[in-house]
């Protein structure tokens, strides 16, 4: 004869095994994403080089948390130049400097820029030297061997920045909403830097031009 406690027991395991099947048929759904971007057009007076132009975003709150920096990003140095010759980066992240010579030519790279100091010494072709660059501002590049081999590094504050393309075109994606600072950074300094307060909404893009005036 079959107990009660049995047949109490067999139908609360019936039970369980009903709505775990019930769970793992239903489907899952991904909390939507409530980033949005930040587009634009950079308009500047004459023949200036767009793309050595820069547009970021700052937020007005020193306190608030940033994703973490970005993986280390390569720099070569071949024939007496930088490649590339400019290179956007954000606080905490780290470039990697390469000796890609095929001949035996030694490299150095220094910098007397306040957001970076430092001085990796000579290196021969194949090796490398990585330095990690922990405060914001533009970080000039020098080779002491080379005396004409030059290249730029900027340090953005967030990893919410834009190159801007030869047509004055810049986009910032996967930008929190809330309220940023729209900032622009020109390699050759011809044209007074914006500053522009935005409030990016949720899942809405934002379009701001930028028109540069004359020091």
């Amino acid at each position: 004869m079959v107990r009660l406690s049995t047949i109490i027991g067999l139908l609360g395991v019936t039970l369980f095994l009903s709505r775990a099947a019930h769970c793992a048929d239903a489907p899952t759904t991904a909390p939507a994403s409530t980033a949005s971007s930040v587009t634009g057009t950079v308009i500047a007076e004459g023949d200036v080089p767009l793309a050595e132009m820069v547009v970021y975003l700052e937020s007005p709150d020193p306190d608030r948390a940033m994703p973490p920096a970005p993986p280390a990003v390569k720099l070569s140095q071949k024939d007496a130049q930088f490649a590339p010759k400019m290179v956007v980066i954000t606080v905490g992240q780290s470039v990697e400097f390469l000796n890609d010579e095929a001949r035996p030519i030694e490299h150095n790279v220094f910098s007397n820029s306040p957001a970076k100091r430092f001085d990796l010494g000579l290196y021969g072709p194949g090796q490398s030297k990585t330095v990690t660059f922990d405060k914001p501002g533009p970080v000039a590049l020098l080779c002491s061997i080379h005396r004409y081999m030059d290249g730029m590094i900027y340090v953005a504050p967030t990893p919410y920045t834009s190159r801007v393309n030869p047509e004055g075109k810049y986009e910032i994606a996967n930008v929190p909403p809330g309220d940023w600072i729209v900032k622009t950074w020109q390699r050759r300094k011809r044209f007074l830097e914006q500053s522009v307060p935005v409030k990016v909404v949720a899942d809405k893009p934002t379009d701001l031009t930028l028109e540069l005036k004359r020091k």
